[in-house]
């Protein structure tokens, strides 16, 4: 006769299986040379990450009709093989009254393109990485990271949107993306 499941009856309950927290992550990134004013203080502004979508497989876009039944198939590629992470930065003022976070990446971004002088230089020389993000559990022990070799922004810094009226509100860099050509997704 059947009843309502009981704790015993869950392996997950039973083996004290951890479930997986998303806020108990790590992102290093690496920048390239020419970028001075970069630190581990930047890092430790991250207030979020999204965008790693690493695990890809062509869309059901092929279709054939038979006698008005419709089969599909896998398409032969996926729609892309590039990845663009977003990632949201507070912005803090060090002792010396520089936005350190803001000025790392609008430093980054003038390698691109810098619009004060229209300079520009090659992808050897703005591109950074790695870009690493390692997922752990509540003690730490690492289970999954994902290794971008390559990155480089791909979004404007946006502005600075001032308001009187909202004492609490804070500068933040949201979703700034990082474009990234390939990766290793390391699970254990």
């Amino acid at each position: 006769m059947g009843g309502l499941p009981h704790y015993k009856n869950s392996k997950a309950a039973m083996n004290l299986y951890e479930p997986v927290y998303l806020n108990l992550f790590e992102v290093t990134i690496v920048p390239p040379k020419a970028v001075s004013s970069w630190g581990e203080l930047v890092i430790e502004n991250i207030r979020s990450i999204k965008g790693l979508e690493v695990d890809k497989v062509p869309d059901a876009a092929v279709e054939q009709i038979y006698k008005g039944a419709k089969r599909r198939f896998a398409a032969s590629l996926p729609d892309s093989t590039t990845v663009d992470i977003s990632i949201t930065f507070e912005v803090n003022l060090n002792e010396n009254n520089s936005m350190y976070v803001y000025k790392a990446l609008k430093e980054w971004c003038d390698l691109i393109f810098d619009p004060l002088t229209g300079a520009m230089t090659l992808k050897k020389d703005y591109v950074g990485g790695p870009l690493t993000v390692s997922i752990y559990n509540r003690v730490g022990d690492i289970f999954r990271q994902m290794v971008f070799p390559n990155v480089w922004p791909k979004s404007n810094i946006p502005p600075l949107d001032l308001d009187y009226s909202d004492g609490k509100a804070i500068y933040t860099i949201n979703d700034f993306q990082f474009a990234a050509d390939y990766w290793e997704n390391i699970i254990i």
